[in-house]
């Protein structure tokens, strides 16, 4: 398995600080928004009762939906402290969902995990920290209801039938080593914190509130810093509901497939490996017209060495057969990607600017700002 570096130093190692009131843009402007984010820890989450009911069957892709399927009217996408909906032909907001002060000053927490569930009507997301508290919330799309915080943890996703949220959490087990934090200037020696990173899989039934989890096992292979440190900073779902991507960061980044069905804990996983590509690879979205995976794939730019010597590419990759072919032109450096359900439009983020593409046409930019964003 490839190294890893914590996604959000990766982030912050590559953004400026903005502070101030974060607001979604048109296309009319070219100045991105920046999401380092920072401020006091959330406070506990109060769990929630289970939502009721499925998904609405005619949201929900099931099988090889037709590639020609209509475009979603609106997308849940989060910029700096703020999550909206913003309108799916020309990227202006539509309605404010939630708006977090903490999560936009330049630091931690940040804002993550956006994921609008199939039947439209519930957006959850999470505001994360450096391994450290982090919460998912729920928010009603018709933005009539406050927002709810339901569960601790990150990179919350949605299922395509509906029913089933998937998101990450520290895993259980032993603690790893305490880490020393500076102390106040008293003299007094430092106090250690352990550190407890969000590197479990959990899988939840949205209707009953049914829980099961997958780690890392504890044997000398996965109890190393690369595993105890690591973070699952993105999920995503195949369009069978069953077999999901994760993205595992640490000084890199690296998508690996867990069948929910078959496998007993992430030690089973496979890795998703490109052929002739870089040992990075990130933000993955399957696509439900091919059942191929979308991934951004680049050559490590920090600490291992890498052969890979090619640009930056978002490709789609059959994971079984270990082929790719472009998803995009080469040298975009994507920060997010996203199919809809009909798998015919896709959603990229390059440069803290949105894109939407259907079909072979060419991009259409709709806003700037944005750092992850689902339809």
């Amino acid at each position: 398995m490839a190294a890893k570096r914590p996604v959000v130093a990766v982030a912050v190692a590559a953004t400026v600080a903005v502070v101030g009131v974060l607001a979604f843009r048109g296309t009319g402007s070219d100045r991105p928004v920046i999401t380092r984010a920072g401020g006091k820890a959330p406070a506990a989450p109060v769990t929630a009762p289970a939502a009721e009911g499925g998904a609405d069957p005619t949201l929900v892709s099931a099988g090889r939906p037709a590639p020609d399927g209509p475009r979603p009217d609106e997308i849940a996408a989060i910029a700096g402290g703020t999550v909206a909906l913003l309108d799916g032909r020309d990227g202006h907001t539509l309605r404010t969902l939630a708006t977090h002060p903490e999560a936009a000053t330049g630091g931690f927490p940040y804002l993550e995990g956006v994921s609008l569930a199939p039947d439209r009507q519930q957006v959850f997301y999470a505001l994360a920290g450096d391994c450290g508290p982090a919460t998912i919330y729920r928010v009603a799309a018709d933005g009539r209801t406050p927002t709810e915080a339901i569960l601790n943890g990150v990179s919350p996703s949605v299922s395509p039938d509906g029913r089933k949220l998937a998101y990450a959490v520290a895993a259980p087990g032993p603690a790893p080593a305490p880490i020393a934090v500076t102390a106040p200037t008293t003299g007094a020696a430092p106090a250690p914190v352990e550190r407890h990173c969000e590197n479990a899989v959990v899988v939840r039934d949205l209707k009953t509130g049914a829980e099961r989890t997958w780690r890392y096992p504890d044997t000398p292979d996965y109890t190393t810093t690369l595993y105890r440190d690591a973070v699952i900073s993105e999920i995503a779902w195949a369009p069978d509901s069953t077999r999901l991507a994760y993205t595992l960061s640490y000084e890199g980044d690296s998508i690996s497939i867990l069948d929910t069905e078959s496998d007993a804990d992430l030690s089973q996983t496979r890795e998703v490996v490109i052929p002739g590509g870089g040992g990075n690879s990130s933000h993955p979205a399957w696509q439900a017209t091919s059942g191929l995976l979308g991934v951004f794939n680049t050559r490590f730019e920090c600490c291992f060495d890498d052969d890979y010597t090619g640009p930056p590419r978002a490709l789609l990759v059959d994971p079984d057969r270990r082929l790719a072919t472009p998803l995009l032109p080469s040298g975009r450096r994507v920060t997010a990607l996203d199919f809809d359900a009909s798998g015919a439009h896709l959603l990229f983020v390059d440069g803290g600017r949105l894109y939407r593409r259907s079909g072979t046409q060419a991009p259409v930019a709709l806003a700037t700002g944005v750092t992850a964003a689902d339809w």
